[in-house]
């Protein structure tokens, strides 16, 4: 079987149009904005550029560490990389974003490569990168310092290991599956081979003849690339556990697995019933189950196809076991994705589905009108007044791309069409998001205050735990101590009598006044003199700060 080039570009036009009208050219030009316009926004982004600048100013790379305390709740991946880019580009905060935005256009790459190995034509390889690409939720992750893009494309590398081992490839097949297992297990975990192990185990079905006569040597050569990504994982986890200590090590090994299985309540586990991807996973894959039309007559004839099949065991079965699980986040379905799109790509190719963008262009007018109604007639409560610092132009803007659709709807009959609004979409929301409310995501002003206190030898403390927010954005050079109670802060202003208190939590909302204070997502933060704060007492009528969802006092790690 001949191996596709890496990826191709369209034959049938002239060489720029084919260019300027690929999906990666598009792609990049509708994520790269962000990438400079939008800053790390808490509490996840800041917390692990917090961890990354912590690696950095410590030298301690084999151990994560959060303000001084090891950080089991992720390998060391992600961090080892943002570091990498640091190296190249300086510290900043847009080199986490570039990262994970190359790897969004590597998961692209992947995507069209696997879709024509299956045998699909050089249009439904088009189609399955538009389709992923368009996705609502992959559009707001691909340039996310999060973890989950980057473990896509890890899935999708695996799978093409998957598919050399299936066409007897056994050496090749063996080092790409096993290191894409290692890098996703040094990525996320363990959860690297949940994403993988439907695809693998399900070979026979979805390979069919492919297999026929070679399944035990299949599955010998799937067990030495399972073993090598193990080891690669193990190669980190070993020595960090034995750095890190026994908690570092329980952690490691048990608890952040065990712990978001049974959604054990205060592990980060994100606790949530068993049906409820079944109604996150759809809105997940916007505009998709909005544009799709066909019949079910001829979807049912595509399932002795080898591309459909291979995304069935690859979506299906891990559905099932996610929804199982108890801890549930929506990006945890993120790596599924793409073998949703290679269903619909065949789907689409083969004429069983078409695009229809009428029902989808009125969503957006409706999306748009709401959206401007709420910038125009912001809710009183404080916490969600940041609605009204956003300018109305974008919510027209969302409106005509959603006029635009609907006027288009029998002319619009590729995925690219569709795809390319949810990605403008996207693009405005983030945009809005620096325009409108980001100052209440922006915490470089109280983080420079953080830092100078601390240059100046000033004891400084928060109150109530702040989730590595300040580090990154201050650049700190030592841990922020961290005080949870009135009577340890009592304790602690006696002690330093001319200390300073930092807190955005409304049981630490004091009746004096604050020596700096900005706005900070749904509520204020502030600085206070710990002996006037003391002195004061905390302010019960406080009506504009809540402990809780927009504090950040309940947030977990994902």
């Amino acid at each position: 079987m001949t191996i596709p080039p890496l990826f191709s570009i369209r034959t049938d036009a002239a060489p720029w149009r084919a260019f300027v009208e690929h999906p990666l050219f598009l792609g990049f030009l509708l994520l790269l904005p962000v990438v400079w316009l939008l800053g790390p926004v808490p509490i996840d982004e800041t917390r692990y550029l917090a961890v990354a600048w912590e690696m950095r100013q410590t030298g301690e790379f084999l151990v994560p560490h959060l303000n001084g305390a090891t950080y089991a709740h992720k390998p060391p991946m992600l961090f080892w990389m943002i570091n990498v880019g640091w190296l190249v580009t300086g510290v900043h905060a847009w080199t986490a974003r570039a990262m994970t935005l190359a790897c969004s256009l590597i998961t692209l790459i992947l995507m069209q490569r696997l879709t024509l190995r299956l045998g699909a034509s050089e249009s439904a390889a088009r189609h399955s990168m538009w389709l992923v690409l368009g996705a609502i939720y992959f559009g707001f992750f691909a340039n996310a310092i999060m973890f989950d893009v980057p473990l896509t494309t890890c899935v999708l590398l695996a799978v093409h290991g998957l598919l050399d081992l299936v066409e007897g490839r056994s050496r090749r097949g063996i080092l790409v599956t096993g290191v894409a297992i290692g890098l996703g297990i040094l990525l996320k975990g363990p959860v690297m081979l949940l994403d993988i192990a439907f695809v693998a185990l399900g070979a026979p079905w979805w390979a069919r003849d492919a297999l026929r006569g070679r399944r035990a040597r299949y599955f010998g050569v799937f067990g030495l690339a399972f073993l090598l990504g193990v080891a690669i994982g193990l190669a980190w986890a070993i020595p960090a556990a034995l750095h890190g200590g026994d908690a570092y090590a329980r952690a490691i090994f048990l608890n952040q697995t065990f712990d978001r299985i049974e959604a054990v309540k205060g592990a980060s586990a994100h606790g949530r019933p068993f049906w409820w991807y079944a109604a996150v996973f759809p809105l997940m894959l916007l505009p998709w189950p909005l544009v799709m039309r066909g019949s079910w007559q001829r979807l049912r004839s595509l399932q002795d196809d080898r591309a459909v099949r291979l995304g069935l065991a690859w979506v299906v079965p891990t559905f099932v076991a996610f929804s199982l699980i108890g801890g549930k986040q929506p990006h945890y379905l993120l790596p599924a994705i793409p073998g949703v799109a290679l269903i619909l790509a065949v789907a689409l190719e083969r004429g069983a589905l078409r695009v229809r963008t009428g029902v989808f262009g009125l969503v957006l007018i409706a999306v748009g009108v709401a959206f401007g109604w709420i910038s125009q007639h912001p809710p009183s409560h404080f916490s969600d007044a940041y609605f009204g610092d956003t300018s109305v132009a974008w919510a027209i803007g969302i409106a005509v791309i959603g006029a635009a659709m609907l006027v288009s709807s029998r002319r619009a009959i590729e995925p690219a069409w569709p795809a390319l609004a949810t990605l403008a979409v996207v693009l405005i929301i983030k945009i809005a998001i620096v325009q409108g409310p980001g100052e209440r995501y922006d915490v470089s002003r109280i983080a420079t205050q953080i830092a100078a206190a601390q240059q100046r030898g000033k004891p400084i403390v928060c109150l109530g735990w702040h989730h590595g927010v300040f580090e990154f954005a201050g650049r700190l050079k030592e841990p922020l101590l961290v005080i949870e109670g009135m009577n340890e802060f009592a304790t602690w202003t006696q002690q330093h009598p001319d200390g300073l208190a930092v807190s955005f939590y409304a049981r630490f909302r004091f009746r004096a006044t604050p020596v700096f204070t900005q706005p900070f997502r749904g509520v204020e933060v502030s600085i206070w003199n710990a002996t006037e704060a003391l002195a004061s007492g905390v302010d019960p009528a406080v009506e504009h700060v809540r402990d809780g969802g927009d504090s950040g006092e309940e947030a977990t790690d994902d």
